[in-house]
């Protein structure tokens, strides 16, 4: 199961929906100059790259978790990143995920059901686990 090209890709909606400041992100730079800008957040950094989640980062281009400090950030991985087991990674994440969702439902005042019909190739073809993970939310309209 892996949700995460779907979760990254909705993230990214909010980020050019400039929603992530309201979901209690701070936009800056990228203090390397690289890509999109980071989002901070209380326990969380989003990239366009990468989301790391209180010592976890998942890596995008990857598909992987590791157990990595920050800085560096995202596109970079620390060289003394620990690869995690895509489950273990995924557990972890799975708290602050539910959470951000239920936020992102209160914001919009929907669920996902439309952006998830209009997903790109690759994060299409994981609709239905990110379906499986979040229980079946974002079905409706």
């Amino acid at each position: 199961m892996n949700p995460m090209p779907v979760v990254m890709y909705l993230m990214g909606l909010e980020a050019a929906h400039e929603l992530l400041e309201p979901l209690g992100f701070r936009k800056v730079p990228h203090p390397q100059g690289v890509g999109s800008s980071l989002y901070l957040g209380e326990e969380a950094v989003l990239h366009s790259t990468g989301l790391w989640y209180r010592g976890v980062l998942y890596h995008r281009p990857k598909e992987r978790f590791y157990r990595a400090p920050l800085p560096p950030y995202p596109p970079e991985v620390h060289p003394e990143a620990e690869p995690l087991p895509f489950p273990e990674g995924l557990a972890h994440f799975r708290p602050f995920l539910l959470v951000y969702e239920e936020e992102v439902r209160r914001l919009r005042g929907e669920g996902r059901g439309r952006h998830l019909k209009r997903l790109p190739p690759g994060a299409r073809r994981h609709v239905r686990d990110w379906k499986a993970f979040f229980g079946g939310e974002g079905e409706e309209a």
